[in-house]
């Protein structure tokens, strides 16, 4: 049986990359072909989220460029087994293909540097230290994205950032979730006589999620909401560094009659959460934004940051209301957005077409040459 080929160099947490490449090996065994991950190491135990993924752990080194020779070697060893391009997933996968004699490869960059802020957290001194280093590899890791065959990245924002970087067309396929299986609410939303507002992520600042505490308090103390609903109740469920100051300034300001932490959400639970929901809240700057589409698929209305980069498909659609990357704006986009579903709820027809994880699966399957 001929094999499909997913390189990621570095397993050590399931995150959204490893869910991403799970959906990948899910669709690809769909097609009766057999996928292959191919890494240095795996703390997670991939095997265990698809039954059916074979996993390859080439030996690791301290020494890069040892690394990328392995990888070579195993590549061109494997050649006539191979379907396809095989895909490098990541920015970081790149940088090992920039030495000589690698086979023709498409190249998937999920989050351009801009959106890696670790660097920016460093002292000065550090990133003194460090910065030989990091000019070798970013040269490695151009090499890696000019020789790919084809190069794939999720929004055009992506693609153009890139572009500016490496001077290269890079072709957008936009990711998706998985629609739920079982029955949803469909019923309009911000009609009943509790308005329900909801957000689920990890508990970090980058989330910005001090802007659903302010949202909370605009609301309150606007007199055209305390007409329409006789209470307002708001949970933000995740955990993370951020949790126990969130919790304090909610208590500052008055909140704790209508915020909830409920912290860790098992997948029921979620699902009543969203079954309950009349807006779902998404304040920080991230490079996608999945939890939009799974949302979406449940029938709830969305305010997102425009600094969560999938926006650029959803500014047209009245499902989503899109505020600056302001807490003020937020507010106000919340509030005008309650205020318009109340007025006309949209259709169903225009959430019915959102990406999901097969179809994404799919044209990637296709830009790789794998069917």
């Amino acid at each position: 049986m001929k094999k499909i080929i997913i390189y990621y160099p570095h397993i050590l947490e399931y995150g959204g990359m490893e869910r991403n490449i799970i959906g990948l090996a899910e669709e690809i065994n769909k097609q009766g072909v057999q996928p292959v991950l191919v890494c240095f190491y795996d703390k997670v135990g991939m095997k265990r989220y698809c039954e059916d993924l074979e996993i390859v752990q080439i030996p690791d080194h301290w020494n890069p460029i040892t690394k990328a020779f392995r990888l070579r070697r195993w590549l061109n060893k494997n050649q006539n087994e191979i379907k396809g391009l095989p895909l490098y997933f990541g920015g970081k996968a790149g940088f090992y293909a920039a030495i000589p004699g690698v086979s023709p490869y498409a190249l998937h960059y999920t989050d351009p540097p801009s959106l890696l802020t670790g660097a920016t957290a460093k002292s000065a001194i550090n990133r003194l230290l460090t910065f030989p280093r990091r000019i070798v590899a970013d040269w490695f890791t151009e090499q890696g994205v000019l020789k790919a065959k084809v190069c794939i990245t999720m929004t055009r924002w992506n693609a153009v950032e890139l572009k500016s970087l490496y001077g290269r067309d890079f072709e957008v396929v936009y990711q998706g979730g998985v629609p739920p299986s079982g029955n949803i609410n469909s019923a309009p939303r911000c009609h009943g006589d509790t308005l329900r507002l909801f957000s689920i992520c990890r508990i970090a600042a980058s989330k910005n999620l001090n802007w659903i505490l302010d949202g909370a308090t605009y609301l309150k103390a606007h007199k055209q909401f305390k007409q329409w609903y006789s209470k307002i109740e708001v949970v933000i469920a995740g955990m993370g560094p951020q949790l126990q100051a969130l919790k304090d300034q909610s208590a500052a300001l008055g909140l704790d009659d209508i915020l909830t932490f409920p912290g860790f959400l098992n997948a029921e639970e979620v699902e009543n959460e969203y079954r309950n929901a009349d807006i779902f809240l998404v304040p920080g700057r991230q490079g996608y934004g999945l939890p939009v589409l799974e949302a979406l698929y449940r029938h709830v209305p969305v305010v997102l940051n425009v600094e969560s980069r999938i926006s650029e498909m959803l500014n047209e659609n009245p499902w989503v209301s899109i505020s600056d990357n302001s807490t003020e704006s937020f507010s106000e986009k919340l509030a005008e957005h309650i205020a318009s579903l109340k007025a006309k709820f949209p259709p169903s027809a225009l959430i019915a077409n959102v990406p999901t994880e097969a179809g994404w699966a799919q044209e990637l399957g296709e830009k790789c040459l794998w069917w």
